[in-house]
């Protein structure tokens, strides 16, 4: 790789980005005589200690490949020249399941505050008597009764999504774009940004090669198969989807099409013919059906993400450059990435966005893959999580482990000391279970808490003069672990904070 692969990216003494450049020996003797300071390592940024005579810049046009889970970037000038190329790996397919889990811990916590309120109304004498008090529920004609007593005020009537809303996974995405924008123009001039727009059509996607003379990327899931029975076959490995027996005899519609069922690959499913004539007549295993299929629908799920998004992200960026946006199409970006010859990677896609914006469409042999790319990777900045885990309580008999916990907990494998005694009355008798109980031990349940104040993983250190980026600790924050320093242990005495999560950080 050549020198003028790399840029130093220098800002002016109040942060405002300048032009960077490639006089290396001139940013040394800077350095030295103190005229300038350093910014950030990674990316090489430098901010001047001085005014400059002038603020010269040149149009810089940055170009943004949208993606979910990986995402491109490239500021390149007038002339085709790259500036900066980038690719970003988001933790975007993080949030459904850090939302799950926030919903299980609340309905345990409500679930306890009712229970609490039940015991007191016990105790008390208030409890409700049938039919005392009703509620009439979003969807429901008639009220339904109140079984217990609820001493709080029914919110759900009063809950409203307000225009523009957002599912959580959309909004994480759309924000980390443009966070990744602001943080691009933090040091290059950045004046103009060009946006690659798509809006991904799923039924003709899944229409079988209908739009594949179109474009590459739309062939749909039978290309390269004779019939629809072979590539079922493909994407169910032979087998009947219920059962699991081999071979596959008939093609079943998950919707029948007299009930506006689609005659796509996405609403058929392979079966035998006993699980065929099984699910005509058993609407159990219809539904059970229909739930396995659900669970391989997952295909389209980043490019359905992005529909939502690509409106608000334009809008968005309009805004933050004052109707400096353009839009192409990914097409275009296709040709000409064929026409440099170069992999199929988002940071060249990004490029040739912006080269395209500029009218240096990248058609000629002159025109190269950029040299230096930057990884970015994303980090969660926050976690309120107070419980970090908790051990189950345990019972041992003749220091053996035989159960835990006095009953069975959601999705519990192991025995739970109610089932032990029941079974163990089975087999040995009543006396006899109650004297093996009378000998047990038991270990109590023990919760273990997160520091509050901990460093979550993605902050930077220096160790023995390179930089690393944390990605995990041990022994409660005593050793730090790297992927800059695989396998090794990293004594967080020895090592120095130089910044902390941010987010989105350079890794490489």
């Amino acid at each position: 790789m050549d020198n003028k692969d790399y840029y130093v990216y220098v800002q002016a003494p109040d942060g405002t980005p300048l032009m960077p450049t490639r006089k290396y020996g001139w940013v040394r003797k800077a350095l030295k005589s103190g005229r300038v300071r350093i910014v950030a390592s990674l990316p090489f940024t430098v901010q001047l200690n001085y005014e400059p005579k002038a603020r010269a810049t040149h149009p810089v046009t940055l170009g943004i490949d949208p993606g979910r889970t990986n995402i491109g970037l490239a500021a390149v000038t007038d002339d085709g020249t790259c500036l900066y190329a980038a690719e970003c790996g988001t933790r975007n397919k993080d949030i459904p399941k850090l939302m799950a889990e926030r919903r299980s811990h609340r309905q345990v916590s409500r679930r306890g505050e009712r229970l609490v309120r039940k015991r007191r109304a016990r105790a008390h004498g208030t409890v409700m008597r049938r039919g005392q008090a009703e509620r009439l529920l979003p969807g429901c004609e008639t009220p339904v009764t109140v079984k217990d007593i609820i001493n709080t005020e029914a919110r759900f009537n009063n809950r409203k999504r307000l225009d523009g809303w957002l599912t959580p996974t959309a909004r994480q995405l759309l924000q980390t774009h443009v966070n990744l924008v602001r943080k691009i123009m933090k040091i290059l001039p950045v004046t103009r940004i060009c946006l690659e727009l798509n809006r991904f059509a799923f039924m003709e996607l899944e229409a079988g090669g209908r739009l594949k003379d179109r474009a590459e990327y739309v062939r749909g899931p039978m290309h390269g198969y004779a019939d629809e029975k072979e590539a079922l076959n493909a994407i169910q490995g032979g087998k009947c989807l219920l059962c699991g027996k081999r071979p596959i005899e008939a093609l079943h519609h998950l919707y029948a099409r007299h009930r506006n069922g689609s005659d796509t690959l996405a609403n058929k499913a392979g079966l035998c013919r006993q699980c065929h004539d099984r699910v005509h007549k058993d609407r159990e295993a219809a539904a059970k059906l229909r739930n396995i299929k659900a669970g391989l629908r997952k295909e389209y799920g980043a490019l359905s993400v992005l529909n939502q998004i690509i409106p608000y992200l334009a809008e968005e960026l309009s805004i933050m450059m004052g109707g400096s946006l353009s839009v192409t199409a990914g097409w275009k970006t296709k040709e000409a990435r064929e026409a440099m010859g170069a992999e199929k990677e988002h940071y060249v896609d990004a490029y040739c966005i912006a080269a395209g914006a500029v009218a240096a469409v990248c058609r000629d042999n002159s025109r190269k893959v950029p040299g230096r790319c930057f990884h970015i990777r994303q980090f969660r900045r926050q976690d309120r999580q107070l419980i970090n885990n908790q051990r189950e309580r345990t019972y041992y008999l003749d220091g053996k482990e035989i159960a835990k916990n006095r009953r069975k907990r959601f999705e519990q494998k192991g025995d739970a000391l109610s089932d032990w005694y029941a079974a163990a009355c089975k087999t040995y008798g009543t006396q006899a279970a109650e004297a093996m109980r009378s000998r047990m031990t038991v270990r109590k349940s023990v919760r273990r808490y997160n520091n509050p104040k901990r460093l979550l993983p993605g902050f930077i250190i220096r160790y023995k003069g390179q930089r690393c980026v944390v990605t995990g600790q041990r022994t409660n924050g005593q050793y730090y672990l790297s992927p800059d320093m695989p396998g090794i242990n990293i004594p967080a005495r020895q090592a120095e904070i130089l910044a902390g999560n941010m987010g989105l950080v350079y890794v490489a």
